[in-house]
């Protein structure tokens, strides 16, 4: 498939932007479930994405989120699995949006080969392999070396055209995970859960208390710009999976990212995102208590999982931030008077800047 066919984003805007009225409570009103890869949320919706709305959030109970959630996921997967049909292939990072998606296509009948892609001796691959076996899915764990690291960075800069860190660490683990797609037999589609955060406020806390007419503007604010940012065709690197899968990219399918899915979330209030769970503040609370429900039993309390973004999680940003220590270790005279693989982080940065100074 070529890259073309990822940019599906302008198509259908006036059908989308005719469906949507205030408050968006009437399913019938919402725009028709999709097996596209992803869909340009931002440049589809315009200003409905940009325009404060917290009136909308109405739902207040996480029960009744969670099961609006549930409907979701199964609607935009088995749309997804029947269209792309053949062999799946999940990117199971260990976190609950991909676990999630796992579990919702095994639901369905579907045995996705995971794909995990780690940095060696990182917590991801645990969880992940659990996951993997309750599901009784294969898994392929790609275990990185520092040096593979490393070759991979450079690779993904030369294809992207730029050293932005979010960029280059993002594309690190899709790069890698090619070992494996590229040798599945009639690949179907590559399911992830990118897009989740954004839309469920992932990673985010609230400095209101979640009941208040102010948290409820505060997370307007907050999901609107994160999607404003993250849901358009015109980043910083238009073409990053094309860049990175080739033809594959049109195969890549973020399953969070519609406006159904946008639809879907932004009738949602703080108490349905933001709780307590075991004594610990949670995000996605609506998400994680649908994908307990999904998942095996003996599994279930990986729904509630803390997790950083995969670039931290992975081990990639450590992995980097070692190289770089090494690397300003080797500078001529830099460890006359401290040694840069243990000094903090920002006498590290300032000897790195000083050096690019130095060579301009």
């Amino acid at each position: 498939m070529s890259s073309s066919s990822i940019k599906t984003g302008a198509v259908g805007l006036t059908s989308f932007a005719a469906t949507r009225t205030v408050g968006m409570t009437d399913v019938a009103s919402w725009a028709p479930q999709t097996s596209e890869p992803l869909q340009f949320v931002t440049d589809l919706l315009g200003d409905a994405i940009a325009q404060p709305n917290p009136g909308v959030r109405v739902v207040t109970d996480p029960e009744e989120a969670a099961k609006s959630v549930a409907a979701e996921a199964r609607s935009r997967v088995a749309a997804v699995l029947e269209r792309f049909g053949d062999a799946p292939a999940v990117l199971l990072s260990g976190g609950v949006d991909s676990i999630y998606v796992a579990a919702v296509a095994v639901s369905l009948g579907a045995r996705p080969n995971a794909i995990t892609v780690v940095t060696e001796g990182q917590s991801d691959e645990g969880n992940a392999a659990v996951v993997a076996k309750a599901l009784g899915l294969r898994h392929d764990v790609i275990r990185l070396s520092a040096g593979e690291v490393v070759d991979l960075a450079q690779e993904v800069m030369a294809r992207l055209g730029t050293s932005e860190l979010w960029e280059v660490t993002a594309g690190i683990p899709i790069l890698a995970a090619r070992r494996r797609l590229d040798i599945i037999d009639d690949l179907g589609a590559i399911l992830t859960g990118s897009g989740a955060d954004a839309i469920f406020g992932g990673g985010r806390k609230l400095s209101h208390a979640v009941d208040s007419d102010e948290a409820r503007v505060e997370l307007d604010h907050l999901i609107r710009a994160e999607t404003a940012a993250n849901f358009r065709e015109a980043r910083l690197v238009p073409h990053f999976y094309p860049a990175l899968l080739g033809a594959d990219a049109g195969r890549l399918v973020h399953v969070f990212q519609t406006v159904r899915w946008w639809q879907v979330t932004e009738r949602f209030a703080p108490p349905v995102l933001f709780g307590v769970h075991d004594g610990r503040q949670i995000d996605k609370l609506a998400l994680r208590i649908a994908a307990e429900r999904e998942l095996p039993a003996e599994v279930r309390s990986l729904a509630w999982a803390a997790k950083s973004p995969i670039q931290r999680s992975s081990g990639l940003m450590s992995v980097l931030a070692a190289a770089a220590r090494t690397y300003a270790a080797n500078l001529p005279g830099a460890q006359t008077y401290s040694d840069p693989r243990t000094e903090d982080a920002e006498a590290v940065a300032t000897r790195l800047y000083l050096s690019i100074l130095e060579h301009r």
